[in-house]
């Protein structure tokens, strides 16, 4: 859950600088509302959970603390799927003609293609390989 607020942090800022410094208009200055429309709204939610959880986790007795690990087990389920659900909608949604027009687009191929025909299939290998029971060098 951390990491995701971290992503949404770097998301505020990157948000952030894009108004004010790659998107700037003369004499214009960055309003809240502009930010706002580019912030990644999934981050509030990570956030909220976040705080939910803790608030429980800090008040709670043994026993309550058992069935929350339990329910955050489940929960973690249904994080992963809306977790890679969000990256595949920002892939969907991506405008690849105006990043080409931009001349981000050779880029973009560039990662597809290596994501496509490298990444994946070395992430795939790792996965099979350290849950096949192999321990990592260091592991000792």
């Amino acid at each position: 859950m951390f990491t995701d607020i971290f992503i949404g942090v770097w998301a505020f800022v990157l948000a952030y600088i894009w108004t004010t410094k790659i998107e700037k208009r003369e004499g214009d200055r960055a309003r809240a509302g502009e930010i706002w429309e580019r912030f990644p709204k999934f981050v509030i939610g990570y956030v909220v959970t976040f705080l939910l959880i803790l608030a429980i986790a800090l008040s709670a007795s043994p026993a309550v603390m058992a069935k929350v690990k339990g329910a955050m087990g489940e929960a973690n389920t249904f994080r992963g799927i809306f977790f890679i659900l969000t990256f595949f909608t920002i892939g969907v949604m991506t405008n690849f003609r105006k990043l080409w027009e931009e001349g981000i687009g050779k880029l973009a191929a560039v990662y597809l293609v290596c994501l496509f025909g490298f990444i994946i299939w070395v992430g795939l290998v790792i996965s099979w390989v350290f849950y096949g029971g192999v321990k990592p060098p260091l592991a000792g």
